[in-house]
């Protein structure tokens, strides 16, 4: 009897033995299992963070880049500014040179309706001064015929001679018109 519980306790042993070594094979095959998937999360971990790592150094590249760009634009911005305010300064010194031209030529008018009138005051003192010599003339010619012959021939050289002085100052102040306003334009031109 006891070589058969003997017999059946081996076999039991045996039976113990083969269900843990297939427990320990099974256990041994999950951790394999765990291992291989462990090591498959740690390569993509690896490949995700050298990813990330290049996401990063690309956009750290694209931020200074952009940092450039702005720099350069805002160089741009103030220089542009810079030509406003020249190109500002430079209208107001034009403007202030048109206001002063407009004002000669505006005196240059003026002076020149001014010798105008005095030419026709001058010319119409002279109508009135003749009319009156003739008067006196033609009231006195029965008794001074020469005389009025001597008067006639002096006052016909006075009225000439304020005629041509009258339209001398006349050309005189045209010449010098046209040469201010020729002068005006060029500079106006030139400006």
């Amino acid at each position: 009897m006891t070589s058969i519980g003997q017999e059946e306790r081996l076999e039991e042993l045996r039976d113990t033995h083969r269900l843990e070594t297939a427990s320990q094979a099974d256990r041994i095959e999950k951790l394999r299992l765990q291992l291989s998937e462990a090591e498959a999360l740690v390569t993509a971990s690896q490949s995700t963070a050298l990813q990330k790592e290049e996401d990063n150094a690309k956009r750290n590249s694209d931020i200074e880049h952009l940092r450039a760009e702005v720099s350069k634009a805002n160089g741009i911005v103030k220089e542009e500014e810079e030509k406003r305010v020249k190109a500002i300064s430079l209208l107001k010194t034009v403007r202030q040179k048109l206001v002063k031209a407009e004002k000669e030529r505006d005196d240059a008018l003026r002076e020149l309706n001014g010798t105008r009138d005095k030419s026709l005051e001058e010319k119409e003192k002279d109508r009135a001064e003749r009319a009156n010599l003739e008067r006196e003339v033609d009231a006195v010619n029965a008794e001074r015929e020469k005389a009025v012959t001597g008067l006639r021939a002096q006052f016909d050289k006075e009225i000439t001679a304020a005629k041509d002085r009258a339209e001398r100052n006349i050309q005189t102040a045209r010449k010098q018109f046209d040469a201010e306003m020729n002068a005006l334009k060029v500079t106006h031109h030139a400006k």
